[in-house]
């Protein structure tokens, strides 16, 4: 009696539990005064190109130009990140001596050029749900001619403070057709980052992935690493890092190995934030065996979020994962192009 099918599916669906984003709704109770005496009561969201998106009750989402602020109040911390890798914080923030100017509250004031300013971002002081952030995506395709379904999972929740940023993610995708087995593509990942002077970071993950395609039934990594944001502003974002890694794996067929490896990797990412938002982001990360000679493997994505209306998005991502020492049998190389709709919180 074949058991893999069952195992595959709980092993999946754990994943999915472990990671699934609930909905949080925090409480609106910051406050705009705009320049022509208007009082506005929300939430906020971040500055970035010169806008603030402030959520409201009534009005939805907000897109309010900084020159027509008088003031802003809030009961969170507000992380300026700056130019020159700077990150500031204050309890609230104010038009500095001219408009062209943020001024963060505080015990001691400062007056900010938003020129240098790349972002700000309302960091919550709350606890447990009111702190996370997050995103869930599904897409489903099927083509007749083959019979071929393809079901898309994608869900991610994280949480941000002055000095420490942590993310959970879940990719998943799961193809069957009626004449040939399922196959299964999958990661659970976390990390954890934390923000240094001038730029820089250092973070740990872990992550369990699995790819039948690649040959491989479950592999386990834990990473360390150090890294730098090269360029940051407010429309445009680029990192790059380095590191090492353990990892484990279970090999579809039955064949267990372990390996040392060197992490480079780099992320870059677009922003649009006036409506509709709009985000491309790449990622690439080259891990060459430091106990294995001669093995690399690699990583790719490339990922265009469209907002359709507020907090719902349209999806279009493409992946590649490369292995050069697969198991007999399987491929060296696995890609796809996968379409979802998603709502983010």
């Amino acid at each position: 009696m074949n058991t893999q099918p069952v195992r595959a599916e709980s092993w999946a669906a754990a994943l999915c539990l472990l990671v699934l984003p609930v909905p949080v709704w925090a409480a609106k109770t910051d406050i705009v005064m705009l320049l022509n005496g208007d009082r506005i009561t929300g939430e906020v969201k971040e500055l970035a190109y010169g806008q603030l998106k402030f959520a409201t009750e009534d009005m939805g989402t907000l897109y309010i130009e900084w020159t027509k602020i008088a003031s802003l109040t809030t009961t969170r911390t507000l992380q300026v990140e700056m130019l020159d890798g700077r990150r500031l914080l204050g309890n609230g923030a104010a038009r500095g001596d001219s408009p062209s100017t943020l001024r963060l509250s505080g015990d001691a004031p400062e007056d900010v050029p938003l020129v240098a300013v790349a972002r700000i971002t309302a960091l919550d002081t709350g606890s447990g749900l009111e702190r996370l952030y997050g995103s869930l995506s599904v897409g489903y395709s099927f083509t007749q001619a083959s019979d071929v379904q393809v079901f898309n999972l994608g869900t991610s929740v994280g949480s941000r403070s002055p000095t420490l940023h942590w993310r959970a993610t879940l990719d998943a995708q799961l193809t069957s057709q009626q004449e040939a087995p399922s196959s299964q593509r999958a990661t659970l990942a976390g990390t954890r980052e934390r923000f240094m002077s001038d730029g820089w970071y250092r973070d740990a993950t872990l992550s369990f992935t699995r790819n039948q395609e690649l040959g491989l039934d479950l592999r386990s990594l834990v990473g360390v690493g150090v890294g730098r944001y090269i360029v940051q502003r407010s429309d445009t974002e680029w990192r790059a890092g380095v590191g090492l890694a353990a990892s484990a794996e279970e090999l579809t067929d039955g064949s267990r190995r372990e390996s040392v490896e060197l992490q480079i990797g780099t992320t870059f990412n677009i922003f649009r934030f006036d409506a509709p938002q709009m985000n491309l982001a790449a990622s690439l990360m080259v891990l060459p065996s430091l106990s294995d000679s001669g093995r690399v493997r690699g990583e790719a994505a490339l990922r265009l979020r469209r907002e359709m209306v507020e907090d719902l998005f349209l999806e279009v991502s493409l992946y590649d994962s490369y292995d050069n020492r697969t198991v007999a049998g399987s491929r060296s190389n696995d890609w796809g192009l996968a379409t979802s709709l998603g709502y983010s919180f």
